[in-house]
């Protein structure tokens, strides 16, 4: 994968997650204690940020560093569905796939 792609992806990941968040790019940037300019090229995936503000972004997003570089799928409400699945407890979680399993055994009779 070229870098390019790569800052494409996180930029694009990122302000999905942020836009999930109800945020602003100023907000972020405030939280995250970059400059907003900064942060708008990072979304628009032209500058890359150091590993220092890659951990405060994450942070400031409640994500895992990973979950920045996952391409947003083209599926929106799937996406919405991962990123809330990362605030759920083990014991919500479970709830929640039972919940999909019995809907699915509705759904085939």
């Amino acid at each position: 994968m070229k870098e390019e792609d790569l800052k494409k992806i996180f930029g694009k990941r990122v302000r999905f997650i942020r836009k999930e968040r109800n945020l602003t790019q100023e907000q972020l940037s405030e939280m995250t204690d970059m400059d907003p300019q900064h942060f708008c090229k990072l979304e628009n995936g032209t500058h890359f940020p150091s590993p220092k503000n890659l951990v405060k972004i994450a942070n400031a997003l409640n994500v895992d560093i990973f979950d920045l570089f996952t391409p947003t799928s083209k599926n929106k409400t799937l996406d919405k569905i991962f990123i809330q699945a990362k605030t759920l407890t083990e014991e919500e979680l479970e709830f929640v796939l039972n919940t999909i399993y019995s809907l699915l055994k509705l759904r085939k009779t």
